[in-house]
This record gives C-alpha cells, structure tokens and sequence, in this order.
C-alpha cells in the first residue's frame, strides 16, 4: 500500500494552515505537501490556480507532488478569494499590486515566509508556478515581493501590474483590454518596465528568473501577452534575445531564450489554447530544482 501511495505521489503528508501571519485579504487556509524525505533546506514553491480554481484543484492539475517526493521540496496550494463569483487572484488592486499593500501579494508571500521558517527552508529557492489567473498573480508576486521570490513560472498570463485600473480581474471585469490583448499591442517596452518596478519601487536588487508559456490559439488570454510579458521582464533584467529553438521542450514548443536562457525564457506553444498542458521537467529543469 505505501508503495501505491509513492507511485501515485502521495507519500508525503497534507497540512491545511490557515495562521500563517500577514492575510489582508482574507485568503482561506492553504494546502502544505511535505514529502516524507524532505530536504535539510528544501525549496518551497507556491502553486496558484486559474480562475474558477482552488489550491486542491490546482494540485491535481499540476502533479508537483511527484516532483517533491522526488526531490524533498515543500508545495503551497492556495485559494483564491472569490471575486464576482470565479475565484480569481487579485491582479489588479493597488493593495495587490504594492509591496505590503495589504492584498493578495502580501497574504501569498506571507505564506511563504511562514513555510520558510517552519520547515527551515532555503531563502534562496523560493518559487512560484501558476496558471491562468496564477500565472498573472505569479508576475505580479515577481514585481512586488523580488526580495522574496527568486523564480515565476506562467502558463497563460500577463504581465505584472496589466490589469491595473480594472474594476477586477476577472473574465466579466467590465475592463478587459488587459487579458484580451489591447494592452498588450499598445504599451511600450518601458511602460511594462516602469509598471513592474513601480510595485516595489524602493527595491533596487536583482529580479526573479521567469519563465513564459502561451498558447497561439488561446482566445481567453491572448498569445500577444507573452510577447508583453518577455518585453517586460527582459527590460527589468536587462536582457536581450539570443535565440529560439523549435520543438523544445515538446513537440509544437518553439523556446524563446534570452541572454544564456538561466534568466529568462518564453514558450510559443503552436495551436495551443488556454493554458498549455504543464511541462514539469522543463519547469523544475529551469528552477533549478532537477
């Protein structure tokens, strides 16, 4: 039966915390996965859902269970408030989008802290993986807490701070030029810089590493985007493009890399739709975590 368990990557334990320190806006309890083997510093990585989501259902989405028994990391699932009923994170408020301006950022890099210290983590191995709405609240945690995120991974986002101005975001926010590509074609390169440094504009040290996945046939968050968000944070990190690779990590994947690609890549997924099927190799590979 313990064997079954492994295989299925369920060997570790599952802890519900809902006290974790700072959480302005009211998040519910979050799912812990520990792996029986954990690490002496392991890593932590915060996992955030799509829209309609929840941290449970993200976590069977995904499968990072696996890859912590495997490697001895700790996963955060957590769960979004609702916002006009779909459960999307918050990407778009001033609270959210300032350090410690008392919405779901701060709530979510609280979490982190907390799993840090409680399962003496490693500080310097502090991630966050998300898709859809994640994915966007992922850029956004890389523009407010860079101190405390040292990589975001998004499948199907924007960039950080897009959204501002919107009433909320979510698919029936009555501004939605964000998600559906207005932005996206409009703004320049250093209008996406000076939003993602004006989320945390005291800080001046290093960004995290980001990686950048987009389908160009999704309809819901548009393949225009990835450019936005590649523009964006190759600004911040003063990188430029190098080159591409096809069929990379899969078939129809065309890699986009940036500088010696350790830093900063994108992924064009060739006919894919809303949030492209989660590549774990390839995420963890560029995390540094395989």
């Amino acid at each position: 039966a313990l064997l079954a368990l492994a295989a299925l990557g369920l060997a570790g334990k599952t802890t519900t915390v809902s006290n974790w320190g700072d959480n302005p806006s009211k998040l519910p309890a979050v799912i812990i996965y520990t792996p029986d083997k954990i690490a002496d510093k392991p890593a932590v990585v915060l996992a955030l859902h799509p829209c309609g989501g929840s941290g449970s259902q993200y976590r069977s989405m995904v499968g990072l269970d696996k890859y912590a028994d495997q490697l001895g990391f700790v996963v955060l699932y957590p769960t979004s408030n609702a916002q006009q009923g779909f459960n999307c994170w918050d990407c778009h408020s001033t609270k959210s989008l300032k350090h410690d301006g008392g919405g779901d950022s701060q709530g979510l890099a609280a979490m982190v802290k907390y799993a840090l210290k409680t399962y003496n983590g490693d500080d310097s191995k502090v991630f966050t993986i998300g898709g859809s709405s994640g994915a966007m609240e992922s850029n956004v945690l890389a523009a407010t807490y860079p101190d405390v995120f040292k990589g975001a991974v998004s499948y199907s986002g924007v960039p950080a701070a897009c959204w501002a101005g919107a009433p909320y975001s979510t698919p029936l926010s009555s501004d939605t030029t964000c998600p559906l590509g207005q932005k996206a074609s409009k703004y320049t390169q250093q209008q996406w810089i000076s939003l993602a440094k004006g989320c945390d504009p005291g800080y001046n040290g290093t960004y995290p590493k980001m990686m950048i996945v987009h389908g160009t046939a999704d309809t819901a968050v548009t393949i225009n985007n990835l450019k936005a968000q590649l523009d964006q944070w190759s600004g911040v990190k003063g990188l430029t493009f190098t080159k591409n690779e096809t069929n990379n990590p899969t078939t129809n994947w065309k890699k986009i890399i940036y500088g010696d690609g350790t830093e900063l890549v994108g992924y064009e997924v060739q006919g894919g739709g809303h949030i492209p099927a989660f590549q774990g190799d390839a995420t963890l590979k560029f995390l540094g975590l395989m």
